[in-house]
């Protein structure tokens, strides 16, 4: 993780809330304090100050351990509202 934090880093993100998507496999989420919402075709994810829906097919939740969470599945949209 050392290497995409500074990659994050140098691009100006803030990586205590950032998140990596592999497309056809999922996505790894940091900071989400909790789910709102699950389906196989929606996760929503509240951070401090944000929400995060994230869009699919075959979506589950792989992991979610201390404010990280992995989610499965073919992610197609990711969006983030203040």
């Amino acid at each position: 993780m050392k290497l995409l934090e500074q990659i994050l880093g140098e691009m100006g993100a803030d990586t205590l809330k950032s998140f990596t998507v592999v497309p056809f496999f999922g996505g790894y989420f940091r900071s989400v304090k909790s789910i709102k919402e699950f389906s196989d075709s929606q996760i929503v994810l509240v951070l401090k100050r944000e929400v995060i829906t994230v869009g699919g097919e075959k979506l589950e939740v792989g992991k979610y351990f201390e404010e990280d969470i992995f989610i499965k599945g073919d992610i197609r949209e990711i969006k983030i509202e203040k």
